[in-house]
C-alpha cells in the first residue's frame, strides 16, 4: 500500500478532501498523521520485521562506537563466541561504577551506556570496560524510519508489512474523522488502538525469554534422596 492508497482510501470513507487529488490540504493533512502514526507505531515495540542485525569491534582504544546510520534504537546485545550478554546501564549506574573502589577503566566488557547522538543523528554508546583485546559485540537494533514527504506518494510502505498497515490505515482515518468532528472518530481510534495491542500481544507470546536452565543432575539425586520436591535456591 502506498501513502497514496491510504489517502484515497481515506477520503473517500471520511468524505474528506476530493480523492486522487494528492495536492490539496486534505490529502497534505493526511501525509501529516501518516507520518506521526507511523513513529507512534514504531516505538509501540520492538517489532521483529523492524529488527536488523549489527555487529561492531570493541578493543582497548575503541570502546566509545557510532551505530550505522539505520539503526534507530538497541534491541540486544551479546559478545560473539560466548553466552555473555550486554546489558545497557544508566549513566548514574556507570557512574556509580567507575567510582567503586580500585575502579579501572580496563576490565570484563559487561555493558554500555548511550552517550547521545553525532552530528549526523547517528546513535553512539560507550561500553564498558574496555577489553584487553578486541571484542565483536553482535546483536539487534530497530531500524530506523524517515518522515514522508509528497515525493513519496507512489512508494509503498514496505517498511510496514501488509498486517500492519491496516493499522495505520485506521489511525489516519480517526484523525480524518476527528478533523471532520466526525463522531465515528472515537470508535475508530479504539479500534486502531485494539488491533495494535493484538499484533503485539501476537509477538509476545512467543517472546524471545531467557530459558530457565535445567537443575543439575546431583540437585535433583539430591532432592530424591530426601523424599522431598525440587528445591530452589
Amino acid at each position: 500500500m502506498t501513502p497514496a492508497q491510504i489517502a484515497d482510501a481515506v477520503k473517500r470513507m471520511a468524505r474528506f478532501g476530493s480523492p486522487g487529488n494528492n495536492a490539496d490540504q486534505a490529502a497534505l493533512d493526511i501525509l501529516t498523521w501518516l507520518n506521526f502514526r507511523r513513529y507512534e507505531v514504531w516505538r509501540a515495540h520492538d517489532w521483529e520485521w523492524s529488527l536488523d542485525a549489527i555487529s561492531l569491534s570493541v578493543g582497548p582504544s575503541s570502546y566509545e562506537k557510532t551505530f550505522p546510520a539505520t539503526a534507530g534504537e538497541i534491541d540486544s546485545l551479546g559478545i560473539q563466541g560466548t553466552s555473555d550478554v550486554v546489558v545497557r546501564y544508566s549513566r548514574r549506574q556507570y557512574l556509580k561504577w567507575q567510582k567503586r573502589p580500585n575502579a579501572s577503566d580496563a576490565g570484563d566488557l559487561v555493558g554500555y551506556i548511550p552517550i547521545g547522538r553525532d552530528s549526523s543523528g547517528n546513535l553512539r554508546v560507550r561500553f564498558f570496560a574496555a577489553p584487553s583485546e578486541t571484542k565483536t559485540v553482535e546483536g539487534w537494533a530497530k531500524k530506523r524510519i524517515s518522515k514522508l514527504t509528497t515525493s513519496d506518494w507512489s512508494t509503498d510502505l514496505v517498511y510496514f508489512p501488509e498486517e500492519m498497515q491496516d493499522v495505520l490505515f485506521k489511525f489516519v482515518l480517526a484523525d480524518a474523522y476527528k478533523q471532520n468532528n466526525d463522531l465515528r472518530a472515537d470508535q475508530e481510534l479504539r479500534g486502531a488502538y485494539a488491533s495494535l495491542r493484538t499484533l503485539k500481544g501476537e509477538e509476545l507470546s512467543e517472546a524471545d525469554l531467557d530459558p530457565q536452565s535445567p537443575l543439575p543432575d546431583y540437585m535433583i539425586h539430591k532432592a530424591r534422596r530426601r523424599g522431598a520436591g525440587t528445591t530452589v535456591v
